[in-house]
C-alpha cells in the first residue's frame, strides 16, 4: 500500500510537467487572424512582433502593447492614468483605448507600422 502512495507521489510531478511544457508550445502557432495581422504589417514591425510574441505572448497581444506604448510616446495627456486597448480595426487604421474606468477614445494609426498618426 504505501509503495502505490510512493508511485502516485513520483508520477504526479513528472505528469505535470509535461503538461506544462505543451503549454507554450500550443500558444506559439498563431491563428488565421493573427497570421492576417502579420502578412498586413511591414517587414521591420512583423519582424518585432514575431520576435516578441513568445514564451507564451500572442500576436494580437504584442500589438496591444505596442501601440500602447506608442499612445505614450506620443504624450499621454494624463500619464499614470490606467489606458487598455478595447479595440482594434486594421482596415480602417483605427484603435479604441479605454482611459480610466468610462472614457473611450479612439486614435488613429498607420497598420503597417503601428505608429499612431496625429
Amino acid at each position: 500500500m504505501k509503495l502505490s502512495r510512493l508511485a502516485f507521489a513520483l508520477a504526479a510531478p513528472l505528469t505535470l510537467q509535461f503538461a506544462v511544457m505543451s503549454a507554450p508550445a500550443m500558444a506559439q502557432s498563431p491563428t488565421a487572424y493573427e497570421r492576417a495581422i502579420l502578412a498586413g504589417l511591414d517587414t521591420a514591425t512583423r519582424g518585432e512582433v514575431q520576435g516578441r510574441a513568445r514564451g507564451g505572448d500572442t500576436v494580437t497581444g504584442v500589438v496591444a502593447i505596442i501601440l500602447l506604448n506608442n499612445y505614450q510616446a506620443q504624450g499621454a495627456s494624463t500619464p499614470g492614468e490606467a489606458v487598455a486597448v478595447v479595440a482594434v480595426d486594421f482596415a480602417r487604421g483605427t484603435v479604441v483605448l479605454r482611459k480610466g474606468t468610462d472614457t473611450l477614445v479612439l486614435h488613429r494609426f498607420d497598420p503597417a507600422t503601428l505608429r499612431l498618426l496625429p
